[in-house]
């Protein structure tokens, strides 16, 4: 960790040795997400090279199995697939906020790099006159850390090398934004491998109380600065996977052309020297001569796949994703789950997102009110912010009708409730639809309508 600014001074290493690890698997689990998992998996995928002596004419590649990739975007699909519900006592400025910045894909954006790298960054920036809600590249935050507590950050940097090439002849440069609250300073350093001479230096206010750098992590301890990723504690699950399948693939082609046996009479010398199998003609078979026939093999591959089995379930424990989730339902007997019984099968799945839209929360309502300190809106700064999280799972609507009857007969909830909660109506359009309803019910009922026109015509006879 950083606790200071010194490792900015010229003739230090950069990146920092510190943060090495971290980048490091920052760039393995970004290669894992894009499907390169030759390129992080490289000692494993040699076991299938290995499997029986050289195969390597027959296959030259490994099953990519990314499971990485399926669970953060399932992961994401939970959270901000069915976008969140955000209000406040100025329903504009969160309407206008969320059009500026295209809220809900920045936000799935954002959950992405909390699910393959642990942290997501809200970058608040100013744009044409109002404030924008941005994000940054985890890979680029060097976050100054109090050394007495590593939880209080006293500063974000953000550094990211760069080449110029001019007439052949390339420069290399670094470039550092230090994050302060309220303000930022921004540096440009000749850089190679080591830090070198200082080019370029501005301070810029922003007005901001607090920092344009807003962190969501993704699991987090008392000793911990960044947020722990998905990835890490399946990965030698997956490989193993990967080289389980790719040692069967290999073994099952090299004996998917069978060879043939049979006596040397039906073998005769081809013109280019070499004996050939008289094929088509009729062989006799000569006293303890063998019957021609093609060579089977039996690759007692039952246990790889019993393996195989295991692996995938210990895969869905450990992630925590579970197999519904994944569409994987044969167990079921090709029957769909209702949505409650649905629900029972993703307990796991649901309490991992319901971890990390905990941490999303508090960031996102910070990014909201700070993204309104630049104008363009009406600050939030004084404003109550709420946030009503979906899960994204599809909804049973024969179920949902039968919760909202028993709530309302029971008494437990309200009409209006029902509708603002079931069918994501606003209060105004809850009223309006109550008002309607109540309408159609008195004009449905025979009394009411006979009463009405024995009014009707009371009048009618008055008038005459």
């Amino acid at each position: 960790m950083l606790t200071n600014l010194e490792w900015l001074n010229k003739g230090e290493a950069f990146p920092p040795a510190s943060e090495v690890d971290r980048l490091r698997t920052y760039s393995e689990n970004k290669l894992i997400f894009e499907g390169e998992h030759h390129e992080v998996y490289r000692e494993q995928l040699k076991r299938i090279e290995r499997v029986v002596g050289n195969f390597g004419e027959v296959i030259n590649f490994g099953v990519i199995f990314n499971f990485q990739k399926l669970m953060t975007l399932k992961i994401a699909d939970m959270l901000w697939g069915d976008p969140p519900d955000i209000q406040s006592e100025d329903q504009d400025a969160i309407e206008w906020i969320n059009y500026w910045s295209n809220l809900d894909n920045i936000g799935y954006e954002c959950a992405i790099d909390v699910s393959r790298y642990g942290t997501g960054l809200f970058y608040i920036r100013p744009e044409n006159g109002h404030g924008v809600i941005d994000l940054t590249q985890p890979e680029y935050w060097y976050p100054i850390v109090d050394p007495d507590n590593v939880k209080i950050v006293t500063n974000h940097v953000i550094a990211w090398q760069y080449e110029v090439n001019v007439r052949n002849e390339t420069s290399k440069y670094l470039k550092v934004i230090i994050h302060n609250k309220g303000s930022y300073e921004t540096r440009l350093y000749e850089c190679d491998s080591v830090i070198g001479n200082l080019l370029e230096s501005e301070i810029t206010e922003t007005g901001l109380n607090d920092f344009a750098i807003v962190p969501v992590h993704n699991v987090m301890t008392s000793d911990r600065t960044y947020g722990m990723d998905d990835y890490k504690d399946i990965d030698s699950i997956v490989s193993e996977i990967m080289v389980r399948v790719g040692q069967i693939s290999k073994i099952l082609d090299k004996h998917a052309s069978p060879s043939m046996q049979g006596p040397a009479s039906v073998l005769e010398m081809g013109t280019n020297g070499e004996y050939q199998i008289k094929a088509g003609n009729y062989f006799t078979i000569e006293d303890g001569d063998k019957e021609v026939s093609y060579l089977t093999w039996n690759g007692q591959l039952e246990a790889n796949f019993k393996q195989l089995e295991k692996l995938t379930n210990m895969l869905y424990t450990i992630s925590e994703m579970g197999s519904a989730l994944v569409g994987d339902l044969t167990t079921s007997s090709g029957n769909v789950a209702s949505g409650s019984a649905l629900r029972r099968l993703m307990v796991s799945p649901l309490a991992k997102v319901n971890r990390i839209k905990m941490r999303f929360d508090y960031a996102l309502k910070k990014a909201i009110d700070l993204c309104s300190q630049y104008g363009g809106v009406k600050s939030l700064a004084d404003k109550e912010i709420s946030i009503t999280w979906r899960d994204g799972l599809p909804s049973d609507p024969v179920e949902d009708a039968e919760i909202i009857k028993t709530r309302i007969e029971s008494g437990t909830m309200s009409v209006r409730r029902a509708l603002i909660q079931f069918d994501g109506m606003s209060e105004e359009d809850a009223d309006e639809e109550i008002a309607i309803m109540m309408e159609e019910s008195r004009m449905s009922s025979p009394v009411q309508i006979l009463e009405s026109t024995d009014t009707f015509e009371e009048v009618d006879d008055d008038a005459g």
